[in-house]
């Protein structure tokens, strides 16, 4: 079973469709990512976004170097008036262009959970899937930053039992805690019914 200190109870069924909210009944299809990438008769527990919080913290350095630019041109007076219109023409450029690349980002990135695997499919131009096995989850667990906590959302991460293989996360999700408890569940679920199958 998946070590996690989020393991109180299982979760109560969450109403709504992905992303808004989590299917609690199992479906053959996916709706977001390509079916292309499921398993032969493999079932797709629930698919989601990461929260649109994951705009504003993928752009946030450059979108505040742009800002910083911009109060520079308004405030400062003592600097020739051309150095300040271009100041500002390049912070309003990096703000806008910054967040319209965070945007397409939050739109390509998805999380999957299916019957036996997680995937997370990411990337704008280089499409980039990544999958593990529910069986080779050895823990899994919920961190949050103050920010995160203050507005809901957090990171789930789930490292492997072999090594050598690079830990995965589900970055900047909604309800982290709840998605967690339904994933725990599913791993669970999982590792019984291939116990149970290699014991006949």
């Amino acid at each position: 079973m998946a070590n996690s200190p989020e393991r109180a109870a299982a979760p109560a069924p969450l109403s709504g469709s992905a992303p808004e909210g989590l299917n609690e009944s199992l479906s053959a299809r996916s709706r977001i990512i390509s079916p292309s990438l499921l398993l032969p008769a493999e079932a797709v527990v629930f698919e989601l976004k990461p929260s649109l919080w994951y705009v504003l913290i993928v752009s946030l350095p450059i979108a505040a170097a742009g800002v910083a630019l911009i109060l520079l041109a308004c405030l400062v007076e003592e600097v020739a008036y051309v150095w300040r219109h271009w100041a500002l023409v390049i912070g309003i450029w990096a703000v806008g262009l910054r967040v319209a690349v965070g945007f397409l980002q939050w739109l390509a990135c998805t999380y999957v959970l299916t019957d036996r695997r997680i995937l997370k499919q990411c990337g704008v131009v280089n499409v980039r899937v990544r999958c593990v096995g529910l069986e080779e989850i050895e823990n899994t667990f919920v961190a949050q930053a103050a920010f995160q906590r203050a507005v809901g959302i957090g990171t789930i991460f789930f490292r492997c039992g072999n090594r050598e293989r690079e830990a995965q996360s589900w970055e900047h999700v909604r309800r982290p805690k709840e998605v967690h408890g339904r994933i725990v569940a599913q791993i669970d679920r999982w590792k019984q019914t291939r116990s149970m199958t290699e014991g006949e």
